[in-house]
């Protein structure tokens, strides 16, 4: 093999420099790129977990309404068929609560 020169060497050294340089450069770009990425997904993971939520919470809150006009209904026909209500078919449905609240409770 022939000798290189002092000048050969280090122009070789600095080649290897220069292309190890832009190989580290090329790497940073693109974990960065890969950072950015990922911080992009986790914001719109996060914005649509925000809103699933915001939702869950709406259908919750009309459940909620839906629920207490169903059963203030249920209170104004109970109210109802009380008033209409015969005082022997009353003592009957109140000796049946009575029984069936006493077989719950012996249980």
């Amino acid at each position: 093999m022939a000798k290189m020169t002092m000048h050969q060497e280090l122009e070789m050294l600095r080649k290897e420099v220069e292309e190890l340089r832009k190989e580290k450069e090329a790497e940073e770009k693109r974990k960065k790129a890969e950072a950015l990425k990922a911080k992009k997904a986790q914001e719109e993971a996060q914005k649509e977990a925000e809103e699933k939520a915001k939702e869950i919470m709406e259908s919750v809150e009309e459940g909620k309404v839906e629920a207490k006009e169903a059963l203030n209904d249920l209170l104004q026909s109970i109210k109802k068929d009380y008033e209409n209500l015969s005082p022997t078919s009353a003592i009957v449905l109140f000796a049946l609560g009575a029984a069936f609240g006493h077989a719950l409770s012996s249980k």
